[in-house]
């Protein structure tokens, strides 16, 4: 059985208690699924999502410039140009700072725990992020551009204050993105 509804708000928090990160998706039915992220998860999450918005990434075709000689050429570069304007300006307006609306009614009694991470790409359709739960459901977003963007952005963030590293595989290196850590002079 599927329960599907728009995602209108996404949190990820480090729970120091837990040492854990929490990933709140809150739904536009006022409700929010909470699932519980450990350290190996985060890293799984993490190559996997960069995978992701490899694959969202516009083609080469895509840019190619239109051939403005024919009669319809200006108006299709034209087009063109907005629909790159209209993506880049999302990506530009992504909200890193309202506050999550903590009113939401949980759809479980207590956070899930993620114990496998995958994206999974049918045919020509979006990919979409699959968190597989101890408790043998599973959450499923499906990926965009923006949302690739704001989940690695938060990722990010919440590795830092935890004090995690990040291990990104590029073939047969690895690539650490380790945290900030404030000097004071």
């Amino acid at each position: 059985m599927t329960n599907e509804s728009a995602i209108e708000q996404i949190n990820l928090g480090f729970n120091e208690p837990e040492d854990r990160l929490l990933l709140k998706v809150g739904l536009a039915d006022k409700t929010e699924v909470a699932v519980w992220i450990t350290r190996r998860i985060c890293k799984a999450m993490w190559i996997a999502l960069q995978g992701a918005g490899a694959t969202l990434l516009p083609t080469s075709s895509q840019f190619a410039a239109p051939n403005i000689v024919t009669p319809n050429g200006k108006s299709e570069a034209i087009e063109s140009f907005q629909k790159e304007a209209v993506v880049q300006n999302n990506l530009a307006n992504l909200d890193f700072k309202s506050e999550y609306m903590a009113d939401r009614q949980a759809r479980s009694d207590a956070p899930m725990l993620a114990i496998l991470c995958l994206v999974v790409t049918i045919g020509a359709q979006l990919p979409q992020l699959d968190l597989q739960c101890s408790n043998g459901q599973s959450v499923k977003i499906l990926l965009t551009n923006e949302l690739v963007r704001a989940l690695t952005n938060m990722m990010q963030m919440a590795t830092r204050e935890a004090g995690w590293d990040l291990f990104i595989e590029a073939g047969n290196a690895q690539v650490s993105v380790m945290p900030n850590q404030q000097t004071v002079h």
